[in-house]
Formats: C-alpha cells, sequence, structure tokens
C-alpha cells in the first residue's frame, strides 16, 4: 500500500516529501500504536456523549447531589478542552481542513455578540466548536471505514443498553408520549439511551447502513441489524420507520453505481428525478400515506412549526437570532402559548433543520449548511474508488439521509443531541478533501513526467 494521508503521528511531512501515492492507497488503515488507540477510544466516548450526555452525566450527578445543568456543563468544557489541546498537537496535518474549522469557529464564536441571548449561544456554539474539533482530529487519525464501523459499534451498544433497560421496564428507556400512542408492538414507545425515539430510530436506521457497509457476513452482523431493527419498530417513530428503508435503498443502488462506474453528475442527477418523481407522488397520495402512519395533517404540529420558523427568520434574515436563543425569548414564549397545539410542551426548536439553522444563523449560517452538504455527497460518490465502493455507498447514504430528515427533523447544526450527525458530516468533508488533494497531487506529478517514461 502506498503512504496514508491519516497518519497517526499527526504529521504529514513524510507525505509531503514522498512519491505520489495511487489515490486507492489514501484510506488504507493507519499504523496502529499506543497513542492512536487512545484517541480512538476517545473518539467513542465522544460520541457517546453526543448520543447520550444528558442521560449518562445528569442521572449520575443527581444520584450524587450535583445539578444536572451543571454536571453537563462542566463536563462538556473538560472533553471540548482535550480535544483543544489534541488539535494544538495535529495542526500540520491537514492544513485546509483546519482553516475550515478556525473559520467555522470564529463564526459562531463571534455570534453571541448579536444574539438575543448570548450566554445560550455561547454555550451551545462551545460545544459545536467541539464537534468541529473531534471531526478534524477523527479526519486524520481514521479512515471513513473505521468512522462508520465506530459509529455503528457504538450505536449498538448503547441500544443493547437500552434495549435491556427498556425490558426491564426502566423508566429512563420508555418515551413519555403526550398523544399516548403506543409502538408497532402496542407496547409504550421506545427511547432507551437516547435523548428522544425519534434520535434513537434515525441513529438506529443509519447504523445498519454503516453496518452493511464495513461488516462481513456474520454472526455478528445479523445481531447488530436485529438490535438497531427492533430499536425502529419499537421506538413507534414514523420519522425512522420511513428513514430506514430510504436509507438501505440509497446505500444498495449507490453502491451498484459505483461498481458500475456511472460518473457522479449522472447518479446525482438520477436521485434529483427520481426525488422530483417521488415528491409528486407523495403529493398524489399524501392524505392516505398520513392515514398509514396514523399522523395527522400537520405532522403532529410540525406544518405549524413550519410557518412559524419562516416568519421568525424572516425578522432577522441575514445573521439569525443567535444559535439556540430565540426559544429562549419572551417573544417565543408568548406565540408557542397562544398555539393550542403547543400549551402541554415547551418548544425546543422548530423541527426543521434547514428553518431552524436560519432562524439561528440566518442566510450566511443557511448558505454555509447547504454548500457543506453538497461537497459531502458529491466527494464521498466522487471518490468511491479511494474509500472502496462499500464505504462510499453507506457515507453517501447516510449522508442524504440527513439531507431528507432535515426537512422534519432538526439535525445540523444541532443542539438537541444529534451532534454526531454534524461531526460525521464533517468527518467526511475533511476526509473527501485529502483525497482531492491527492488526487490532484498524483495527476501533476504525472503530467510532469517525460513521455515514454511510466
Amino acid at each position: 500500500m502506498g503512504t496514508s494521508s491519516e497518519t497517526s503521528g499527526y504529521t504529514r511531512a513524510s507525505v509531503k516529501n514522498a512519491p505520489a501515492a495511487p489515490v486507492e492507497s489514501i484510506q488504507a488503515e493507519p499504523p496502529k500504536s499506543t497513542g492512536r488507540q487512545l484517541r480512538v477510544a476517545f473518539y467513542a466516548v465522544y460520541v457517546a456523549l453526543l448520543m447520550m450526555a444528558p442521560t449518562l452525566v445528569s442521572f449520575p450527578a443527581r444520584y450524587l447531589g450535583a445539578p444536572s445543568d451543571s454536571a453537563l456543563t462542566w463536563t462538556w468544557l473538560a472533553i471540548n478542552a482535550i480535544a483543544v489541546l489534541m488539535v494544538l498537537a495535529a495542526v500540520r496535518a491537514h492544513p485546509a481542513a483546519l482553516f475550515v474549522v478556525i473559520a467555522f469557529s470564529a463564526y459562531i464564536m463571534i455570534s453571541p455578540s448579536w444574539s438575543v441571548a448570548p450566554q445560550i449561544s455561547l454555550q451551545y456554539g462551545s460545544t459545536l466548536v467541539g464537534v468541529l474539533c473531534v471531526a478534524y482530529l477523527m479526519s486524520v487519525d481514521m479512515n471513513m471505514r473505521g468512522v462508520l464501523i465506530l459509529i455503528a459499534r457504538v450505536t449498538v451498544t448503547l441500544s443493547v443498553i437500552g434495549l435491556i433497560l427498556y425490558v426491564l421496564r426502566a423508566d429512563v428507556a420508555i418515551y413519555v408520549d403526550a398523544a399516548n400512542r403506543s409502538n408497532l408492538l402496542g407496547t409504550s414507545p421506545f427511547k432507551g439511551l437516547f435523548p428522544h425515539k425519534i434520535v434513537a430510530g434515525y441513529y438506529a436506521a443509519t447504523g445498519i447502513v454503516a453496518i452493511l457497509a464495513t461488516s462481513r457476513r456474520g454472526l455478528g452482523r445479523v445481531l447488530g441489524i436485529i438490535c438497531l431493527l427492533a430499536v425502529v419498530m419499537l421506538s413507534s417513530s414514523s420519522t425512522a420507520l420511513v428513514l430506514l428503508p430510504f436509507a438501505v435503498a440509497i446505500y444498495l443502488l449507490t453502491r451498484r453505481a459505483l461498481d458500475r462506474g456511472m460518473r457522479t453528475r449522472a447518479w446525482i442527477a438520477s436521485l434529483v428525478v427520481t426525488a422530483t418523481a417521488g415528491g409528486l407522488l407523495m403529493a398524489w397520495t399524501w392524505s392516505d400515506v398520513l392515514g398509514l402512519l396514523s399522523r395527522d395533517a400537520t405532522l403532529t404540529g410540525r406544518t405549524v412549526l413550519w410557518d412559524w420558523g419562516i416568519r421568525t427568520w424572516a425578522e432577522r434574515p441575514i445573521f439569525g437570532w443567535g444559535y439556540g436563543a430565540y426559544f429562549e425569548t419572551p417573544e417565543a414564549a408568548a406565540v408557542a402559548w397562544s398555539i393550542p397545539e403547543f400549551r402541554s410542551w415547551d418548544v425546543p426548536h422548530f423541527h426543521e433543520t434547514y428553518i431552524q439553522t436560519a432562524v439561528d444563523f440566518g442566510l450566511v449560517g443557511l448558505v454555509a449548511l447547504v454548500v457543506v452538504l453538497w461537497k459531502v455527497l458529491v466527494r464521498s460518490y466522487k471518490h468511491g474508488a479511494a474509500l472502496g465502493s462499500s464505504v462510499a455507498a453507506g457515507t453517501f447514504a447516510i449522508a442524504l439521509t440527513a439531507v431528507a430528515a432535515g426537512f422534519v427533523m432538526y439535525l445540523v447544526p444541532s443542539y438537541a443531541y444529534t451532534e454526531v450527525v454534524p461531526l460525521f458530516l464533517f468527518i467526511t468533508l475533511f476526509s473527501t478533501g485529502a483525497l482531492k488533494k491527492l488526487r490532484r497531487r498524483s495527476e501533476k506529478v504525472k503530467s510532469r513526467r517525460p513521455l515514454g517514461v511510466r
């Protein structure tokens, strides 16, 4: 294999001085070392915290008599401080990606200056900066296959523990549904160690894709998929029931397209045509689909929230209200109280990624989000040969699932405990950026070779 760009020693000096390596070699597994194994263990803990920080931190804190909010704050400060220190040791590893981290982090940390709730924006913003730092570190330390494996293993582990607690009828594993709806088996909805049943279902659906993309056929693969299928079925999340077949279908179709050598533009165009046709079909059968999913015409109040969110964005269109700030204002509380559907529960966000991003970060943030999503989709498919068709298809499918789910869920950049989504997207952005850079370097070297020299 050629020289890997994802070295465990946080340096690319050897890569710069070495002959150009084939693009296919860039995603080779980095050499194992004690330091790298410790960092990977840190990443696993970090992903677990992102998935279930309230459960993991709040309950022990309450048991020890400490305020849960303070425990969460100090936990994230400590974890993010470690991440920043690790980045300082890896500044030479991937300069272009580091520049993106600095640029995004600077905007996030400056944004509280115009936020209507500066302290809240600073608190959530610091966590998001930590996510960017860890995404950078993981792109240096791991290839995309390793990232998918890590996320799948953490998801399965947390799901198994959650299912055990659910069988034991532990309160922490049961979701209290305001509408008293049951799951497909007629029992109480499952949330496990995750903060919400919808989040549990989303992680399970994408976790299945990660397993399909990385695991060899065997008992472990079957048991992992069965576990995550159980989470989807027990969660009673209609969103997860729709996303699961969507994500698996996209994975299988993308892998087939990659194996057949379909070009990036052709594949993206085919998806756009299919999405347009699917949208028209959905509009035609909308009432039947809602009836099948046992949902009302407002999607449990979502359409009301979206209309509210668009009107809120229009009040501060360029830079927004501040990260997580709007729902801390008296205006938000007054509007929520005026809508009958929301008098029985607190509205934390608008349940839509693009509207919420526009409200929090304005048009600037929305454009940045769309650019990141587009680059991740295009690059993950374009560099399929370097990533391997299975890994590339899994990466593309998970990213596209996030894009689609964003229309009915708040995923990116979320302060509602789905930060693994932006983490994954930025890891992909940074890793594929390295692939793009090496491809260009290889092409330049080839163009400089004399004729007849191979």
